[in-house]
């Protein structure tokens, strides 16, 4: 995360950042703080490969009246901020490498997955097996990783690193009567404010990752306080 004073989100469009605390502007961006100017280049970067899809560096670089270097330094900073990727390679139809083509990724075109996920969850909450279904969902995502069944503080851990993998930005403390585990976020915020499934689909898979009866004790409060954690402590 890069912190910049008066920052401006970059990419598809300008958004200034939020002032949450300690008066400064806090915005996720890759590398560094950019001016209007570098914001607008790639701008038009995205929407010429919204209309142009498999276009190479050279033919935005015509259409833009920029050179094909500067074009392929904003590109490179656009890959590796997941709204461009490269998409393929054609012939330059003499000796030297094949040129790179690029199209816009999902996170540039938009999904339409949070809808889906909140229709299914409404569906579910419709049914007396909602509970158990829950639990079998989290079976599922808890089987993607391999534990160890005998070292408790080293499963964990892994349980910890899988946490995080999937941006819980989870930690664990030890106490006497087990593991207490710390979400400091929700990687589904958006949802979980209307579906408090989700809540419980957390419970069930924590659980399973730590082998340990838990539940919920102190909930994220989804107002003033962005960074209020969820606290899971062993069933009494």
């Amino acid at each position: 995360m890069a912190i910049c004073e008066n920052a401006i989100i970059i990419l598809p469009f300008a958004v200034p950042c939020q002032r949450l605390f300690m008066q400064k502007y806090f915005c996720i961006i890759t590398g560094a703080c950019y001016t209007p100017l570098v914001q607008s280049t790639r701008q038009k970067i995205l929407h010429h490969l919204n209309s142009h899809p498999g276009a190479a560096a050279v033919e935005i670089s015509r259409s833009l009246d920029l050179t094909a270097a500067n074009i392929r330094y904003h590109l490179g900073l656009l890959i590796k901020s997941g709204w461009v990727q490269i998409s393929g390679k054609r012939n330059s139809g003499y000796a030297g490498r094949p040129i790179k083509l690029y199209n816009l990724t999902s996170l540039s075109l938009g999904t339409n997955i949070e809808f889906l996920l909140a229709a299914m969850l409404e569906s579910l909450a419709t049914k007396k097996s909602a509970n158990s279904d829950l639990q079998a969902i989290a079976e599922t995502l808890a089987a993607k990783i391999n534990l160890n069944p005998d070292n408790r503080i080293l499963r964990f851990n892994q349980a910890l690193e899988y946490l995080n993998q999937l941006n819980y930005h989870a930690s664990w403390e030890a106490r006497p009567d087990g593991p207490q585990v710390i979400l400091r976020h929700c990687p589904y915020l958006d949802l979980a404010k209307n579906h408090t499934q989700l809540c419980q689909f957390d419970n069930h898979l924590i659980s399973i990752l730590f082998d340990t009866p838990l539940e919920l004790t102190r909930k994220r409060s989804f107002g003033t306080n962005p960074f209020s954690p969820c606290i899971l402590k062993p069933k009494l």
